[in-house]
């Protein structure tokens, strides 16, 4: 399995399923990919205060965005550093579709988001892609990452380009165009 496929396959999904028909596709993937209890453990992880950090960062970013007629927010968190988060206000945007993620590393402003130190010691103790159990528990933790920022996302109002990705990634996920 290679793990960026896997995100193609997930940009995708974005847009034709929900969130709840995501996360389950992946628990389940973990579930019978990974012995033992990984995937109940990541699972189980609450992200309420995680949520709430977002909700509050996308809030103030959306200020942002309406005061400088900015064109995309950008939330990227770095699975090396304890999955801390960062919110990059860009004044450039180019859809999924032009294949070009230039525009997310030039950003006018930026606000620091949450970080998630429970994914981070899961992420730890297995790496990105070292094994075939480290690729999945690393796909579930994405998962389970972009359905609690596109959770929040979908709650608010917003009237402008919203991607996520962690540190590297590329291409970013497109959560809405």
């Amino acid at each position: 399995m290679n793990i960026f496929d896997c995100l193609d396959e997930l940009q995708a999904e974005l847009f034709e399923k929900s969130y709840e028909e995501i996360e389950a596709k992946y628990y389940e993937l973990c579930s019978t990919q990974v012995e033992g209890n990984e995937a109940e453990r990541i699972h189980n992880i609450n992200l309420d205060t995680f949520q709430m950090q977002v909700k509050s960062s996308l809030q103030e970013a959306v200020c942002i965005v309406n005061e400088q007629s900015a064109k995309a927010i950008y939330f990227e968190y770095d699975m090396d550093n304890d999955w801390e988060s960062t919110f990059l206000i860009c004044d450039g945007y180019s859809s999924l579709f032009e294949e070009d993620d230039d525009w997310a590393s030039d950003w006018i402003e930026e606000i620091e988001g949450p970080s998630n130190k429970e994914f981070a010691q899961v992420y730890k103790e297995n790496r990105f892609d070292a094994t075939e159990k480290a690729r999945v528990i690393t796909l579930f933790l994405i998962v389970r990452t972009l359905v609690a920022f596109g959770t929040v996302a979908k709650s608010m109002k917003l009237n402008v380009p919203l991607c996520i990705g962690f540190h590297d990634q590329d291409p970013i996920m497109r959560i809405k165009e």
